[in-house]
């Protein structure tokens, strides 16, 4: 038997963890729009000669994490 089935779950109880479950969610698409965002700069920098290296330098990550960036922006974008 479970802890929550023993004692059972007040609507208060639940409307707490669905409202704390919901500003996850918000977190998750913000974070992706974020991301989207900066793939779309990139892909501005890039434009103007910057190279992959030298942003993925800057960012701390790698140039193919650089470059999936900026392909799910122009995917984005095409759309």
């Amino acid at each position: 038997m479970l802890l929550c089935e023993a004692v059972g779950m007040t609507d208060m109880d639940l409307a707490e963890i669905r409202e704390a479950n919901a500003k996850i969610e918000q977190a998750k698409e913000a974070e992706r729009l974020a991301r989207l965002e900066l793939g779309r700069v990139i892909a501005q920098v890039r434009a103007r000669g910057v190279k992959q290296s030298a942003i993925a330098k800057e960012l701390g990550i790698t140039r193919e994490q650089v470059r999936r960036l900026e392909d799910a922006a122009r995917k984005v974008g095409e759309r």
